[in-house]
């Protein structure tokens, strides 16, 4: 029996986990050739951060919205769902001639990524509470995996076949996801669960009429909240050094728009039977801190899979004119530092604690964004800085990631988890957003080459990071003080 339980439960998280992988692979595949997309479509440098923020918005929506359609539908099939969309975006991407076609495809994976809470709640239902932290661990460095190896194989495939290619690679591994999901993942049948002594066998429960996972999805609320969110990246988008009167106009209508939106969002999900996002989980103090801590680390990573490539390929000197194959080898320290963190942040984090380690790594934040806002054109200097950062910015995730787990009650892991997925989700889009505002209001003109991001726009980029790691110190600092009880001391 026991060997039926780890076989059973090794294999659910091994292909579920892999999602993670996939999804990894293909955005840091794509990220070296920014620099390609901004030539070839004709787009500004504000612009060409919706390309990656385009998926992410639909994301931040698609997400709790998966996973109310699981607890009606199944997980499994949600799942299976979220991955044939994701397998047509990305298809369709490859054969993008324009911007408007490629964030059409982008929006289309968006849908996709918003199953990978869908998936963590399958591996958290078949995970005894020794193996979690194991088992979450094991999920999230598959995100770190998977951005190592698109980086590694996506520099020479984009050098030697084109950016198209990076999207057709991925296909096979999508079909070959998609059918060992459909033959080994099990969803409202029996499982296997253990103890310290004993492996059992259980039955999840079914889904009923008229029960809370029955109750309809909220619509209404997952517009609202779309059309705030999307208004929030605008106005990041549309700020530029020399504001004309037509520029404020736009900017207060898109302002009014997402306090309204928002507003309206909250009057929505109080009087909704089945909320999109459950309101009693996001002003929970201890459950908020974590998931903002969540977004800035969302906010960091995205930040320098955004800004990196576009250094590294602009021409001197405001850059190293590296070709793609080059651009990702110089990327790769970041992501390395960043799985072997996620790889061992089990240890790590039982070792230290959860509040230690998110401080820690706001630290090594702070001392990386030091690094490179001040000697970020020295090129041993910006490896240095880039690795400080990997680490740093995954001991700050993988610490908030705990904290969200083990504060949840555990009825609602797969609910909170959902939330906390929604904020690390709108700080990835949020990054790649206000490197594109800067870069786009501080440009410098290369005579015979064009207009490039001048190096105060780095500078600006860098500063914010610092700014946001020394509020997550302050913000983890808060939360050991406020919360010395014993019972929450002794989960942190």
């Amino acid at each position: 029996m026991r060997a039926v339980f780890e076989n059973k439960s090794l294999m659910t998280l091994i292909i579920l986990s892999s999602i993670g992988l996939v999804v990894m692979y293909i955005e840091t595949m794509v990220s070296p050739a920014l620099p390609d997309f901004i030539k070839e479509f004709k787009i500004s440098y504000n612009v060409a951060p919706w390309i990656l923020t385009s998926y992410l918005v639909v994301a931040v929506v698609m997400t709790p919205v998966m996973g109310r359609l699981s607890d009606i539908y199944g997980r499994k099939k949600v799942l299976l769902i979220g991955l044939f969309i994701y397998a047509i975006g990305t298809f369709g991407a490859g054969f993008a001639t324009n911007i408007y076609f490629m964030l059409i495809a982008r929006a289309a994976e968006g849908v996709g990524i918003g199953i990978f809470p869908v998936a963590v709640s399958i591996v958290r239902n078949q995970s005894s509470e020794k193996r979690l932290a194991f088992n979450q661990g094991i999920i999230t460095s598959m995100f770190a995996t998977g951005a190592v190896i698109g980086l590694a194989a996506g520099g020479p495939i984009i050098h030697y076949f084109g950016w198209r290619a990076t999207f057709f690679t991925i296909m096979p591994l999508v079909i070959t996801l998609i059918i060992l999901v459909i033959r080994f993942i099990h969803d409202n049948d029996k499982v296997y669960r253990k103890d310290n002594k004993h492996t059992y066998k259980i039955s999840l429960p079914k889904l009923t009429k008229g029960s809370f996972a029955q109750s309809k999805i909220d619509i209404n609320g997952a517009i609202v909240f779309s059309i705030g969110i999307i208004s929030i990246l605008l106005i990041i988008t549309n700020i530029q050094d020399n504001m004309s009167f037509i520029n404020w106009i736009i900017l207060s209508v898109l302002s009014i728009t997402s306090i309204a939106s928002f507003s309206v969002f909250v009057h929505i999900e109080k009087k909704s039977n089945s909320p999109l996002i459950d309101l009693k989980l996001i002003i929970n103090k201890i459950l908020i801190s974590s998931n903002v801590l969540r977004m800035i680390a969302g906010l960091i990573m995205f930040t320098i899979l955004n800004t990196m490539p576009i250094l590294i390929r602009n021409p001197k000197p405001v850059g190293f004119s590296e070709n793609a194959f080059n651009t990702a080898m110089i990327i790769v320290p970041f992501m390395i530092a960043y799985l072997i963190i996620g790889v061992s942040s089990g240890i790590i984090l039982s070792r230290l604690g959860n509040i230690r380690v998110i401080i820690l790594g706001s630290i090594l934040c702070v001392v990386g964004f030091t690094i490179m806002m001040s000697l970020f054109q020295n090129f041993e200097i910006l490896l240095i800085g880039l690795s400080i950062l990997g680490i740093g910015s995954q001991l700050l995730h993988q610490g908030a990631i705990n904290i969200n787990l083990v504060s949840t009650p555990k009825n609602q892991t797969g609910i909170s988890f959902g939330v906390s997925n929604v904020f690390y989700l709108m700080g990835s889009a949020i990054g790649p957003t206000i490197v594109g505002m800067f870069m786009q209001a501080n440009k410098i003109l290369i005579p015979g080459l064009g207009s490039y991001p001048s190096s105060n726009s780095y500078i600006l980029i860098f500063e914010t990071g610092l700014i946001l790691s020394a509020f997550s110190i302050i913000l983890s600092l808060l939360i050991l003080n406020k919360f010395r009880g014993p019972n929450v001391i002794s989960q942190f």
